[in-house]
């Protein structure tokens, strides 16, 4: 009877102990005591999922389903569907100490749209909180979406954490934080953010520079580029957050769109820009065309896109993933065309190619790259962003090295062409030397000929004037004689000098004076010569001629053999030559026929020096001639 009382007991004492076996083995709940309180944990350790696919469950038909939980295969959540979906999370939290402890659920995807969190107790809701891109309150500083939580000292909570996306996949990783841990989290991340938009910026600052001091269009197809690589990455939305009002969920809706169906084609737009100017795709016609045809496709989609709405999400996603591979291929068939910029494009693109794959793959939940490395794409987009920069630093480099090539050579072409120049113009300058030498003979012969001629008519005159006794026949012929013998006395003059364009003209005034001097008895008549400028030969003789004349007038009719004196001065007159002839005898009587002197004397004033004549009688005759000078001219 013992036997069976003690069998009895023990097989009493197993059911029980499996009983609780099988309670603690279902309860599954975080349990935090006062050695154990970790910072940071990983709710799908110890937690339940169920994937609700077209997001049709809320909370009470989801607590009716709690034998369709199953534990979660992996440490995060990755779903590729592209559909509305959620999924369900169901964990516990116990807090065995005898305080309250504070947590913060943290998800790391910016992009979820909808996220809820409710604890229940005895399967009734006792609180629940919203949040996600489409329900976020007013921005205050944190960027990653946050739920806290409060556990009450020596208490148990159940939680039921809905993620849901009604067209981007799905993917998260729950985490539980301290409050503490999870504010130095965030903003680790808002500085990483800081870090790479300043890079960025920084680059296209730079380049963008360069375009403006190079004039070359690369830089600004380049800057473009990163320009539209900022906005596209999801670091562009830690700026929105600053800036714009994404507590608002019809922007977030438009923004959403807008950089969806309208930055990443800009990416591919300005990439293309920028490939034809930098693998210069116009010696390859079909590459260039195609390259042409693409842009003008961009183009195209984004009218079409902004008054019909034709475009769906699968396209656009099919476009954005073949287009990166298209521009591989071109760096690929530029190599083997022996473009020198070609093996500079591959090394670049690929690490951009491999940074746009991780993000593609990322968002679309087959590689959970983010989880190998968090900031994989940035790190990869830097690194090509820095690889862009330095190869095309070094196309200044080489444009430079090409441009002091031809520098060289366009100097040493100049040197030898001035060297064969400086023979040529010497051998010409000896040439023309020996010319003009031979011209100076010339001309120095010419002069003294005509001077002998004039001479020589001159004799003939005064033979005349010996045969001819009749007094007045005898003064024209003296007359005409003085003024031959004017002309004459400049072309002695430049016989005798090297100065074949000017002469001395107070020289020249002095010796017309003399021969007139000898042609008359002038003892009671002084002459007062005032000469200060040059004139050319062709002024000299006018010149001359004019005094000639004027002179002999005043000595036959201004005096009446008494005392007088006549003044002759030449002087620069701003512009010109100013020549004044005056006496202080009567006067000249102004008839109303001219005579053949003063003819002469207008002609040759007027019209062959081009100047001014004034005659004033004031206390004598005094006669003013300004014209032109050639040599100040010159």
């Amino acid at each position: 009877m013992k036997f069976y009382v003690k069998l009895l007991i023990k097989k009493s004492f197993m059911r029980i102990f499996f009983i609780f076996l099988i309670l603690f083995l279902s309860l599954e709940a975080f349990v935090f005591s006062e050695s154990k309180n970790m910072e940071t944990l990983n709710l799908l350790e110890d937690a339940q999922v169920y994937h609700d696919m077209g997001s049709q469950e809320n909370i009470y038909s989801i607590l009716e389903k709690a034998d369709l939980f199953v534990a979660p295969q992996k440490e995060f959540i990755d779903y590729c569907n592209l559909v509305d979906e959620s999924v369900w999370i169901k964990f516990t939290l116990k807090n065995d100490t005898k305080h309250v402890i504070n947590k913060v659920i943290g998800i790391d995807n910016i992009l979820n749209e909808t996220i809820e969190l409710y604890e229940v107790q005895n399967r009734q809701v006792l609180k629940k909180q919203t949040t996600g891109m489409m329900h976020r309150e007013e921005f205050a500083g944190i960027i990653n979406f946050h739920l806290p939580i409060s556990l009450q000292a020596n208490t148990t909570h159940t939680y039921y954490l809905k993620v849901g996306n009604k067209q981007l996949s799905l993917w998260f990783k729950p985490l539980l934080y301290d409050p503490k841990s999870f504010l130095k989290e965030d903003s680790k991340k808002q500085l990483i953010w800081a870090l790479f938009v300043g890079a960025i910026l920084s680059l296209i600052l730079y380049n963008l520079f360069l375009s403006i001091f190079t004039k070359d269009m690369i830089y600004l197809y380049y800057s473009a580029y990163l320009a539209a690589t900022l906005m596209q990455n999801e670091f562009a939305l830690y700026a929105k957050f600053y800036f714009f009002p994404m507590e608002d969920a019809d922007f977030v809706k438009k923004d959403f769109n807008f950089s969806i169906f309208y930055i990443n084609f800009l990416v591919q737009l300005t990439m293309s820009l920028f490939i034809r100017n930098f693998l210069q795709t116009k010696q390859y016609p079909k590459i260039d065309l195609s390259l042409k045809i693409l842009i003008a496709t961009i183009l195209i989609y984004y009218i079409l896109q902004t008054f019909f709405d034709l475009f769906a999400l699968e396209v656009v996603i099919l476009f954005l993933f073949i287009t990166p591979y298209y521009f591989l291929w071109i760096g690929f068939y530029a190599f083997y065309k022996k473009n020198p910029q070609a093996k500079f494009f591959l090394i670049g693109w690929s690490f951009a190619l491999l940074g746009w794959l991780t993000l593609f793959f990322q968002h679309m939940g087959i590689i959970p790259i983010r989880y190998i490395f968090s900031y994989t794409f940035e790190s990869l987009i830097i690194t090509e962003s820095i690889l862009f920069a330095i190869f095309l630093a070094y196309r200044i480099k080489n444009l430079e090295k090409k441009k002091n090539t031809l520098t060289h050579k366009l100097l040493e072409k100049q040197k030898n062409e001035s060297k064969r120049l400086e023979v040529i113009v010497q051998q010409r300058t000896r040439e023309l030397n020996k010319e003009l030498k031979q011209n100076e003979l010339l001309l120095k012969e010419l002069h003294h000929r005509v001077k002998n001629n004039m001479q020589f008519i001159t004799s003939l005159y005064a033979l005349k004037l010996n045969e001819n006794a009749d007094t007045q026949m005898h003064e024209k012929l003296h007359d005409v004689e003085r003024k031959i013998h004017a002309m004459s006395i400049v072309h002695q003059m430049l016989y005798k000098q090297k100065n074949l364009e000017s002469i001395n003209a107070k020289e020249y005034f002095e010796k017309v004076l003399e021969s007139i001097k000898h042609s008359f008895e002038l003892e009671h008549i002084s002459f007062d010569l005032s000469i200060n400028a040059r004139l050319d030969v062709e002024e000299a003789i006018y010149c001359g001629l004019i005094v000639n004349e004027l002179v002999t007038n005043a000595i036959k009719h201004a005096f009446d053999e008494k005392n007088g004196c006549i003044k002759i001065s030449l002087n620069n007159d701003k512009d010109g030559i100013l020549l004044e002839v005056s006496d202080n005898g009567k006067g000249l009587t102004l008839s109303d026929k001219a005579s053949f002197g003063q003819m002469m004397v207008e002609s040759l004033a007027t019209e062959q020096l081009e100047g001014k004549l004034d005659i004033k009688v004031e206390n004598g005759t005094k006669i003013s001639l300004w014209f032109y000078n050639k040599i100040q001219k010159i």
